[in-house]
């Protein structure tokens, strides 16, 4: 009777394991995208949510240890003319009330198609990229910021890639996932710096919550205040704190 219910087990751990294998099963798309431009993945703003209407994908960040806040803003994105997998980069970061410019590049290193979509409208995919930031040198506390970005997209029956949003009211939904470190031109000391639409990837003590990102009380004097009191509109006092995180602090 052992060996039976033994043998009905693995049957069950295969089934679920092929079922998991196929959901995350992709094809190799690298020599297809460089076809496509995908600045729009990266410009920040409003877009159009697959299943939510309008929905903001200002990034939110963490740099250094103490997860301070950290804001970055991309003013132009163009692909490059003689590099169909690079795009040219520039804006602006912010940590507390130091802004510096930057320029640089983002670069894809693999793209792949999901053999399977979760909205049979749309295929959809990925691509995994390269960061290369550069902070101008003269300004204040500036470095360089180097780490890997990946970007999940989608595709219409007229093969239009546009930013993959078909999950956007689900838990834990995130797009453009960047681990980085910042490393100090004047100090060459490093510190991690994390960024995405959403979520913020490897942000472990930091994010507490659920649907959307919770910041642990510890961590809210950090620059995360005003954050924190524009999850709560409703509440007196708030008005101030939703204007400030709408400002656009890069102008």
């Amino acid at each position: 009777m052992k060996s039976i219910y033994k043998s009905l087990l693995l049957v069950c751990l295969c089934v679920i394991n092929t079922t998991l294998i196929a959901q995350i099963s992709t094809n190799n798309y690298y020599s297809s995208i460089k076809s496509f431009d995908l600045s729009k993945l990266w410009l920040s703003g409003k877009i159009n949510s697959i299943s939510e209407g309008l929905i903001d994908t200002e990034p939110l960040g963490f740099i250094g240890d103490n997860y301070q806040r950290f804001y970055i803003h991309y003013t132009s994105v163009i692909k490059d003319a003689s590099n169909p997998y690079k795009y040219l980069i520039k804006g602006k970061t912010r940590v507390k009330d130091n802004i510096c410019s930057f320029a640089g590049t983002i670069t894809i290193l693999k793209a792949e198609l999901y053999k399977e979509s979760d909205n049979p409208k749309y295929k959809e995919g990925r691509v995994i990229c390269s960061v290369d930031f550069k902070e101008d040198s003269s300004q204040v506390d500036a470095g360089f910021i180097k780490g890997t970005l990946i970007t999940n997209w989608c595709s219409d029956k007229q093969r239009n890639i546009i930013y993959d949003s078909i999950n956007s009211e689900a838990d834990g939904f995130d797009n453009n996932q960047c681990e980085a470190t910042w490393t100090s031109y004047k100090t060459h000391k490093s510190k991690i710096c994390n960024w995405g639409d959403f979520r913020i990837p490897k942000s472990k003590d930091l994010d507490k919550g659920a649907g959307e990102v919770s910041v642990n009380p510890k961590y809210i004097k950090n620059g995360w205040e005003n954050y924190m009191k524009s999850l709560h509109t409703n509440e007196p006092g708030n008005k101030e704190a939703v204007k400030e995180e709408n400002r656009k602090w890069w102008l």
